[in-house]
């Protein structure tokens, strides 16, 4: 059982650790390798406080890191949550739409000003 304090504060050191390799890998002081060996270590943090959706995030990131060489914009996608956690598509049926009372209206005026020409 983990103490809910100290889960808070790994919690908050993960997020803002992540925050600086991400802005250091961006800005180019740290390189990929040693971006990817960090994340992995906040993975482990993250898996040992059973912090599911941090451990998405950072999944997510890795997997960003490892299939693009440009790094200029991970720190604006970060900041936008691209990495966070995003809905599932659901594969509902989308419904028909049942056309408004103006559009018959309008349609059968249409009709009438056909007619009377």
């Amino acid at each position: 059982m983990i103490d809910k304090n100290i889960k808070s504060r790994a919690v908050m050191f993960v997020k803002s650790d992540m925050e600086r390799v991400v802005r250091d890998l961006e800005s180019g002081i740290i390189t990929r390798d040693q971006a990817i060996g960090s994340l992995n270590t906040l993975f482990n943090i993250a898996s040992g406080i059973e912090d599911t959706m941090q451990m998405q995030m950072i999944c997510r990131m890795i997997s960003y890191i490892r299939t693009t060489s440009f790094y200029g914009q991970i720190k604006k996608m970060y900041a936008n949550k691209m990495f966070h956690d995003q809905p599932a598509p659901t594969s509902a049926p989308v419904p028909m739409q049942v056309p408004a009372a103006e559009e018959i209206a309008a349609s059968s005026m249409k009709i009438l000003e056909k007619i009377v020409r």
